[in-house]
């Protein structure tokens, strides 16, 4: 089964703080945003996630996630 997150947006509610990052990658309590759609996906046993996201914030996800493995 596959799984699409949806992490775009320009995050303008939320400025200054997404000035330097996308939202999705600000921390919420004590891990990034993202982390939470994750967690929820892989434990329903979800092997294929997608992110999407504008092409601006594109190599912070890819940095912060590396290959996805």
């Amino acid at each position: 089964m596959k799984g699409v997150i949806v992490a775009g947006g320009m995050g303008t509610r939320l400025r200054p703080l997404t000035l330097i990052t996308n939202k999705h990658l600000l921390p919420v309590y004590n891990k990034p945003m993202i982390m939470y759609p994750l967690e929820t996906l892989k434990a329903a046993g979800i092997t294929e996630i997608m992110i999407v996201c504008g092409k601006e914030h594109s190599d912070a996800f890819i940095s912060f996630l590396g290959s996805g493995e």
